[in-house]
């Protein structure tokens, strides 16, 4: 049976496959932000009568001069920094997770894999909520069992840092079973051939690791450093439900932009506070993957 040759395509074909995703994109985050652009110029109340866009008062900067002059958007970005400490310690519990799994240890079979990556689809709010209960001051699991060895109650969902650490707890159970899968796809590619000549070298299993498996995954480490990072700047589920009713010192970047906006009625400074964490984000991003093509 003779095959058919394949036709040249039009120029403009591939354009036409990604337009959907486009419009999607175009709408839903590009004009989304251009939006909150402009919003963060403007004085604007939440709760009035009409749209947001007809009720803008132009301000200029001033809602750029607010936010940064002010002690609150300082306090929770360096709360936000101290968050990422997450990263790292995600990034090892992930990797250890998958090297678990693909190891093919007797007993580890299917279900192995679904137990560690159950967290992932337990929804936040519910995982947040029992944590809660694990870490509550008063009659919590945690301050009973410190309360039976002598130590005093530690105030895990009001004070600082044990707000930011009781929601890395929260944020480390309930991602680390993604970031494995991620890992775990990176483990299938990296050259059997290199790790048993690797053996037979005399490299033992920590050798083989750090000398074929680790360089081997260096993309897949920059890709999980990036995307968990940007989850532990942009955090809000854990800190929502777990610090519920701690201070806004105790928090990160994204609940105070909540506060401003929904408690405070700003929507044009919580705006700006949203603009200036992308700026943030987007600068993480950049020197990251400059810093793993440097390495590369």
């Amino acid at each position: 049976m003779a095959m058919s040759k394949l036709r040249p395509h039009e120029p403009w074909t591939p354009y036409a496959f990604l337009l959907p995703a486009l419009l999607i994109l175009g709408v839903f985050v590009i004009f989304a932000f251009v939006q909150v652009a402009y919003l963060s110029l403007t004085r604007v109340d939440l709760f009035g009568d009409g749209s947001l866009m007809s009720r803008a008062e132009w301000v200029g900067l001033e809602n750029y001069r607010r936010v940064l002059g002010g002690e609150r958007f300082w306090w929770t970005l360096g709360n936000s920094m101290i968050y990422l400490v997450v990263t790292p310690a995600i990034m090892v519990v992930s990797l250890a997770a998958a090297m678990t799994v693909h190891s093919g240890l007797r007993g580890t079979g299917p279900w192995l894999r679904a137990l560690l990556f159950l967290p992932v689809v337990t929804p936040t709010i519910v995982a947040a909520v029992a944590w809660r209960v694990l870490f509550r001051e008063e009659d919590g699991l945690i301050n009973g069992w410190l309360g039976s060895i002598g130590l005093g109650p530690v105030p895990w969902l009001t004070g600082w840092p044990w707000v930011l650490l009781t929601a890395m707890v929260v944020t480390l159970w309930k991602g680390f079973g993604y970031y494995m899968m991620i890992f775990l796809a990176g483990l299938m590619s990296v050259p059997r051939e290199l790790e048993e000549a690797a053996g037979i070298d005399g490299a033992g299993r920590w050798g083989v690791f750090r000398h074929v498996t680790l360089p081997s995954l260096r993309p897949v480490l920059v890709l999980v450093l990036i995307i968990s990072s940007i989850g532990a700047l942009k955090v809000f589920d854990e800190l929502w439900v777990v610090a519920r009713g701690a201070p806004t010192e105790s928090k990160t970047v994204v609940p105070l932009i909540y506060d401003t906006a929904f408690d405070g009625g700003s929507f044009g400074a919580a705006c700006a506070i949203g603009v200036c964490l992308f700026v943030v984000l987007l600068a993480f991003s950049v020197v990251n993957l400059r810093l793993g093509k440097e390495e590369d």
